[in-house]
């Protein structure tokens, strides 16, 4: 295994004297979204902090709110949006970021269950999934490659649609669950509040609070101490022991269903087999249980156990679930015949059995199960408190890698948690420290390049974020790229429009070095998209296909003048409200701004790689979908500006006879004639395009990540320490014309010149994309287009700059 990175603590954070010893408690915690977004808990004066962080930007953190009360758990749900934060005392509280902005939260929600606390929190499982599965890497298409989890959700509602919510547990044994509204809510005046104490509900603050429904999991209350929840299928899985010494030998499970009453939740709590602990080389009176981890290995559920030793080293044992049929007795079964074997003259039966066993030397932290839904790539991660970290393979609890961390005065490991993809270890010490590791391959015996592009498609079929996997030593990189673009042009037309969005966000991380080509693709294919929805045919009697799928079959017989195209349509398909298109102007003025400056640049591009003798990974100049998206895109513009005249793009031009739209058309239905190799005279025609008329320049962003042409470099180098709050000035990536024009900035979604000081706008935590934060959409067309912007095109959460 390999030690990516170490973010050392801050001044502030180092402030922390508080041990161990003074609180029953973990005053450090931490959670990994599926976004890959750190979220952790440090306790500082007695007062517990929650802050945020991205992996590819570990340095800097952002805090969500600060507490008087001890925070017991962190928990986000599914889509990586919501934080949960459980409470000493019964609080339980919902956050999210504000706008998407990484550094300012608000408040959602808020329950409480009085003189309670909180040792374990669930969001209820939707029921989707995607199984990764390494043997079948061959695959060509993406359904054979990865199957659907045939899972029930948590909780349906009406039409056994899945219902958002949350399931609590308490260490008196009492569960609570409650669901989420979904409600349109206004944002609220502040959007981050300093402190977590309750909140009171009126117009201005906009906070809900929830009452939750509750049920005692067994038939009597008793101390929990340590707990494991698993959702299953329609339910959820809950297994814990009880406090007091005489009852160590027992591991409780229970089975939790959930079920919808008008706008009650019912709770049922089923007992299920038991663990009962056999006595080993040590009395059980000697030893206590330390950890509990309830997960699912290879479609078998497995309980681990850790027990803690007077000498203070550890005993892990797996538990494996065993399902056995029995005969019944003739006189009970319920058909005719005796002898036959029917189902129903089966009774099932089933038993927690030990299947392996391990001595650890030192004590144990936290255990962490692989969070990838497989088959056949299960690994247990064992953080201990020597500051070293075991890979055991379920089953047999056999090593497969041992890691040992440089070990500091007092800093210990304390809690860890794992990527979406499994592919990286994040561990925070008892001085709320991150230490960044990579895990090992889930597959020995397969080729890692195989393994990558697995891992790659995974992550654009289920959506979840794949830096994780971009951050590790990735080898023959542009072979990886042409293999996983190969691989995306062979799926069924209906399936790369799909996943189009995500494949592009995939291949602009991998390909940082031209990243800007990708954000300038990524942005075409949004704009493609938002024109041809306001498209409507004008007789829907007699159209097979849409205005834009007709307009497509025009283009292919690649007429180089866009006049004659726009006499073989019928112009009624194209006609949208005049005001409308005056509020696109400035998309309309980007998308030819690209196509001058993408013909503009060929000649030069064309140059490099002749004297060179190779080509990049990526040039958008030698893409035939992005040209036929541009040819698209003109034939529209041309006939919107007959429609209004204010649309179309404004230019600085020495000759006032030139058509720039003609142009335009005319050299790229040339370029997509032959994009390999252009000839000499439409290489000759685009070099003139600058004497004609003044091209604007593309907006680059260059922000300070690890997901940067430096930060790969670094990442390859060794093991990197960073600072909190201090930006390493070692992964910058400056350009001339970046420092000419650095206090310039420019709205880079809706093509507006923000001037050199905005009062609001907010920028990617990864990219540096800048957007601006107030919205001024006028329009349902500008609106629709707004809302494209959630998050950022490459996946990063916003950030908010002052």
């Amino acid at each position: 295994m390999t030690i990516l990175y170490k973010v050392a603590k801050s001044r502030e954070l180092s402030n922390n004297k508080e041990k161990d010893s003074v609180f029953p408690h973990k005053v450090v915690l931490c959670s990994v979204s599926s976004r890959n977004i750190i979220a952790y808990s440090s306790l500082q004066n007695l007062s517990s902090h929650v802050y945020v962080c991205d992996i590819v930007t570990p340095w800097q953190y952002y805090k969500v709110c600060t507490s008087k009360s001890l925070i017991n758990v962190l928990e986000w749900s599914a889509n990586g949006e919501q934080l949960l934060l459980g409470y000493i005392g019964g609080r339980v509280e919902i956050w999210q970021p504000k706008e998407h902005a990484l550094n300012i939260w608000q408040l959602e929600y808020f329950a409480v269950v009085p003189s309670e606390d909180i040792i374990a929190a669930k969001f209820f499982h939707n029921g989707k999934g995607v199984i990764f599965n390494t043997q079948k890497k061959d695959h060509t298409y993406y359904a054979e490659k990865f199957e659907r989890l045939e899972q029930r959700p948590t909780l349906t509602g009406f039409g056994g649609v899945a219902t958002e919510g949350c399931i609590l547990l308490t260490s008196s044994g009492l569960l609570a669950a409650f669901t989420l509204p979904q409600l349109q809510k206004l944002p609220p005046n502040s959007g981050n509040n300093s402190t977590s104490e309750p909140l009171s509900l009126n117009m201005n603050e906009q906070v809900i609070e929830l009452t939750p429904s509750t049920h005692s999991i067994g038939i009597s209350r008793s101390y929990i101490e340590h707990c494991s929840i698993m959702p299953a299928s329609g339910t959820v899985n809950i297994a814990y022991t009880v406090g007091w010494q005489q009852q160590q030998q027992l591991v409780h499970c229970f089975k939790v269903s959930l079920n919808l009453d008008v706008d009650r939740i019912g709770i049922k709590s089923e007992s299920l087999a038991s663990i009962f602990l056999s006595s080993g080389a040590l009395p059980l009176e000697s030893r206590r249980i330390a950890q509990l981890l309830w997960t699912r290995v290879a479609n078998d559920d497995v309980i681990f156990v850790v027990y803690s030793c007077p000498d203070g080293s550890n005993l892990l044992e797996q538990w494996t679930l065993t399902r056995r049929h029995q005969n019944v007795h003739a006189l009970l079964q319920q058909s005719s015949n005796a002898g036959s074997n029917n189902k129903s003259d089966l009774l099932t039966s089933e038993s927690w059995d030990q299947v392996a066993k391990l001595q650890l030397n030192a004590a144990v932290s936290q255990l962490c199960s692989t969070r990838l839904v497989s088959v056949d790539c299960a690994q247990l991660f064992v953080i201990l408190q020597d500051n070293s970290v075991q890979v055991l393979e379920p089953g047999t609890l056999k090593q497969l890698n041992h890691t040992q961390f440089e070990r500091e005065s007092e800093a210990r490991f304390v809690c860890a948690d794992l990527t979406p993809s499994s592919q990286m270890l994040l561990i925070f010490d008892s001085q709320a420290q991150l230490h960044a590791m990579q895990t090992p391959l889930l597959k020995q015996n397969t080729a890692l390049n195989q393994l990558l592009l697995l891992l790659f498609e995974y992550c654009i079929v289920t959506g979840v974020d794949a830096s994780d996997v971009l951050l590790l030593n990735l080898g023959n990189l542009e072979a990886l790229v042409e293999k996983l673009t190969d691989n995306f042009t062979r799926q069924p037309s209906y399936v790369r429009q799909f996943y189009y969005a995500n494949f592009l966000a995939l291949k602009s991380n991998l390909c940082r070095a031209q990243q800007q080509e990708f954000d300038n693709l990524i942005i075409l294919h949004a704009i493609s998209s938002t024109f041809k929805s306001l498209l409507r045919p004008s007789d829907l009697s007699c159209q097979d296909k849409g205005p834009a799928d007709n307009l497509a079959m025009k283009l292919a017989d690649s007429v180089p003048d866009v006049d004659t195209v726009m006499l073989n349509v019928d112009p009624k398909d194209f006609t949208v409200e005049p005001m409308i298109l005056q509020s696109l102007q400035q998309l309309i003025q980007w998308v030819t701004d690209l196509a001058l400056n993408m013909l503009s640049r060929l000649p030069e591009e064309v140059m490099k790689s002749k004297l060179s003798g190779k080509r990049p990974s990526y040039d958008i100049s030698r893409d035939i979908v992005a040209i036929g998206s541009l040819r698209e895109l003109l034939v529209m513009i041309r006939i919107w500006g007959l429609l209004n005249a204010q649309c179309l793009p404004v230019y600085t031009k020495t000759m006032d006879n030139i058509d720039v739209l003609v142009i335009l058309f005319r050299l790229l239905t040339r370029l997509s004639q032959n994009t390999a190799e252009p000839d000499e005279l439409l290489l000759d025609e685009c070099s003139l395009l600058s004497k004609q008329l003044l091209i604007p320049q593309l907006s680059k962003y260059n922000p300070t990540t690890l997901l940067s042409a430096q930060g790969f470099a670094a990442v390859k180098s060794g093991q990197l320490t960073f600072t909190s709050l201090v930006e390493p000035a070692g992964l910058h990536d400056i350009e001339m014309e970046q420092v000419v024009f650095f206090n310039c900035k420019k709205d880079g979604v809706s093509n507006l010149q923000l001037g050199a000081r905005p009062s609001t706008i907010r920028s990617c935590a990864r990219c540096g994309f800048v957007n601006s934060a107030n919205k001024v959409a006028k329009t349902s067309a500008l609106k629709a287009w707004c809302n494209k912007w959630l998050h950022c095109h490459c996946g990063g959460f916003w950030q908010h700059v002052n």
